[in-house]
């Protein structure tokens, strides 16, 4: 596997199902995971090296803005409950694989995230 661009429905979590009564999708390019929309800035980076990952901030994330800067506009939308454990698996996360399914199993520092392409 060389990217996650592509659409990708959440279908595990720390190797449980995800079952809840919302789906949860991710976005993705040749550099970047996101959860839409992106102005939530659920947003990592990644770089892929075989079987290795790792996830960082988004590219051109740089510094706070300096005080007196105006803010960037609101981004009014509720977040969903388990999105959180998401961002914690990516941030964990050392390796990447294909599962026998098809999937996408992206795991380390004890958390998992299980994708399958929309």
């Amino acid at each position: 596997m060389t990217s996650l661009a592509g659409e990708w429905r959440v279908a595990g979590i720390d190797g449980a199902d995800f079952n809840e009564p919302v789906g949860l999708a991710l976005s993705g390019n040749a550099d970047e995971l996101w959860w839409e929309p992106r102005c939530a800035r659920f947003i990592r980076s990644y770089r892929i090296s075989g079987t290795g990952i790792q996830f960082g901030p988004p590219a051109g994330a740089g510094p706070p803005p300096p005080p007196g800067t105006p803010p960037e506009p609101v981004c009014t939308i509720g977040l969903l409950p388990r999105l959180s454990h998401v961002m914690r698996a990516l941030d964990a996360a050392t390796t990447v694989v294909r599962t026998e399914q098809n999937g996408v199993l992206i795991s380390g520092g004890g958390h998992s995230l299980l994708l399958f392409s929309q």
